[in-house]
């Protein structure tokens, strides 16, 4: 007897969603994905730095989170197989802290888990980045780490998912789950009803709100950053750098990417913090490179309490999945997978 294939409504277009999505669609499901936006990755997605790899922290902060971001690093060869070459934007992480007591801590730290990392010294790290006004004397290599820009790589499994048999709805808000008694049945949005065999909510924050009107406390809260995105004449960076508190790397599309702290003072420290950022990378830079601001943005990072995923099949409603994590570029490949099997398993 040949039975139909399973319909899966996914919510949420970003790097989670689309990452469960072509992993159910290469599991057989009917896939259906639910994105507010006009376009793909167009929440915390967008404005996400693509940092893959552990260099910028020191594992016995968070001994299980950093383990499982060495575990997930390892699905990306087999992604690339699968998707064929991904959006990278660099290779390889320069990292420095604010002394040299603290760059000899994240090296030994990091090699005392078994990741690829070297001390280098001034003389290594002008050879690696040139334009480095005064390199300090010491950093972190890694060369195992890259960047990838989040929303090409969205788009690209989003399509992969869509070769696959799967569906993607643009402005279609979810205002809340169809449920019948213990069963989730579908989803109500802005365009009318949706029966499904399974729900995955991967929308990041906004699982909370949905989850909240069915009892649900979602362990699911925002921490703000900010990204800007500066076009400059020449390539002034060729690798990842982390230089303290301030993160850098080139754009693929051309420039470089800033990744900061949120201002402490909101949106009125915006101004002065952009300004900020500008007179450091002149400073940090030679020559000074001529930088003019094409984008920024405060991204609502979904973080979990406790720091781990919340990646769990709800236990008091059925056909229900949640799939959220920090960080989602290094994360979703590996967790999406893992859900995706669960959820096939289920239905």
């Amino acid at each position: 007897m040949i039975h139909p294939a399973p319909k899966v409504v996914v919510v949420g277009g970003g790097i989670m969603g689309a990452c469960i999505a072509w992993n159910l669609a290469k599991a057989g499901a009917k896939v259906l994905v639910l994105e507010q936006h006009a376009e793909p990755a167009k929440g915390a997605t967008q404005w996400s730095y693509g940092w893959v790899g552990t260099a910028s922290v020191l594992p016995s902060e968070a001994p299980q989170a950093f383990a499982l971001k060495q575990t997930a690093l390892r699905e990306f060869s087999a992604l690339e197989k699968e998707l064929g070459t991904l959006p990278y934007a660099a290779y390889g992480a320069l990292v420095w802290g604010e002394n040299d007591e603290e760059t000899h801590q994240l090296v030994a730290e990091q090699q005392a888990v078994g990741v690829s990392m070297s001390l280098m010294d001034q003389a290594a790290i002008r050879q690696l980045e040139p334009s480095l006004t005064t390199p300090p004397r010491y950093a972190a290599w890694a060369p195992d780490d890259f960047a990838i820009e989040p929303i090409m790589l969205t788009q690209q499994l989003l399509d992969a998912a869509k070769g696959l048999g799967a569906e993607v709805r643009y402005n279609t808000v979810v205002e809340r789950l169809l449920v019948q008694g213990d069963t989730v049945l579908g989803v109500t949005t802005t365009q009318g009803d949706i029966s499904a065999q399974a729900v995955v909510l991967a929308n990041g924050v906004a699982v909370k709100t949905l989850l909240s009107d069915v009892g649900v406390d979602a362990p699911v809260y925002e921490a703000p950053a900010f990204l800007m995105r500066w076009q400059t004449d020449d390539a002034v960076v060729r690798h990842l750098v982390c230089a303290n508190d301030l993160e850098l790397r080139p754009d693929l599309q051309g420039g470089i990417v800033i990744a900061t702290d949120y201002p402490e003072e909101g949106e009125a420290g915006l101004e002065a913090l952009v300004q900020t950022v500008k007179t450091r990378l002149q400073q940090l830079l030679t020559p000074a490179p001529s930088l003019e601001l094409r984008g920024m943005a405060g991204a609502r990072r979904p973080l979990v309490k406790g720091g781990m995923p919340y990646r769990k099949k709800l236990s008091n409603l059925t056909n229900l999945y949640t799939l959220v994590a920090h960080p989602g570029i290094i994360l979703s490949p590996y967790l999406a997978r893992l859900s995706a099997q669960e959820i096939m398993d289920g239905i």
